[in-house]
């Protein structure tokens, strides 16, 4: 079995109401990737000399918001959760995941994470459009007032083929986005207020998206989804070494 990273969510939940719900569905990440036949090790620290290639992939969950000196940002009353030691965790060891060629999924946060890293910006608080981006008015069944609205897929991305349809609907709960996005990536989901919710690198190891398919209340097979998505582009790496096809 193949053995996926996945960096640990360091801040303390009972700070602010919205970490603890990062924290909590956590696990949710965890199950998704387990499902697709994925042994999941969880990485609390990271050395800058470490080599990546140790494992088969990295799925970068979500979290709070990146400092935004990492981007050209400024500081802003609208951020929340600004943690150095996370961001450390995350941005080291994605950087490392991609200098060793293994696949990366990337989800909220880790889809920006990812953005920055290609040299991308960031939206440090969203305006409001028609698309309501943060968290709706009415809880879920995971106990998450997630806004839903629907996205656009690209017909030939790897998403839109794990989807089976060129549009979903999406549970969202962020108040950042993709300002300009990162060199080399390609949009491959868009909302109808024109901002991109998912993005795939040409060479097939990269695929992110803004939303959070972990959220319960998704039908099954648009949850599974990215992962499953992400496990082929790790069958294929690996050469389908002890995978499920």
């Amino acid at each position: 079995m193949a053995t996926i990273a996945i960096p640990a969510r360091l801040s303390d939940g009972a700070v602010d109401p919205r970490i603890d719900e990062a924290n909590r569905i956590f696990a949710d990440v965890v199950r998704l990737a387990e499902a697709e036949g994925l042994d999941v090790e969880v990485v609390d620290s990271w050395d800058a000399a470490a080599d990546a290639s140790r494992f088969a992939g990295l799925i970068l969950p979500g979290g709070g918001d990146i400092d935004p000196a990492q981007y050209g940002g400024e500081a802003s009353d609208a951020l929340y959760d600004v943690n150095p030691a996370q961001d450390e965790l995350d941005f080291g060891i994605a950087r490392a995941a991609l200098d060793a060629g293994i696949p990366v999924l990337g989800i909220c946060r880790g889809l920006q994470v990812l953005n920055v890293i290609h040299g991308g910006t960031l939206v440090e608080d969203l305006p409001e459009t028609d698309v309501e981006h943060g968290e709706g008015p009415a809880a879920g069944s995971d106990g998450i007032a997630w806004a839903w609205h629907p996205v656009a897929l690209q017909a030939d991305s790897a998403l839109a083929d794990a989807v089976g349809s060129v549009r979903m609907p999406v549970a969202s709960g962020h108040h950042q986005g993709i300002g300009t996005l990162g060199d080399g990536l390609v949009a491959t989901a868009v909302a109808e207020d024109g901002l991109v919710e998912a993005f795939e690198r040409p060479d097939r190891t990269v695929i992110a998206v803004q939303w959070h398919p972990e959220a319960l209340d998704t039908p099954p097979q648009l949850a599974a989804a990215p992962f499953s998505a992400f496990a082929a582009q790790v069958r294929t790496a690996r050469g389908a070494q002890q995978l499920p096809a």
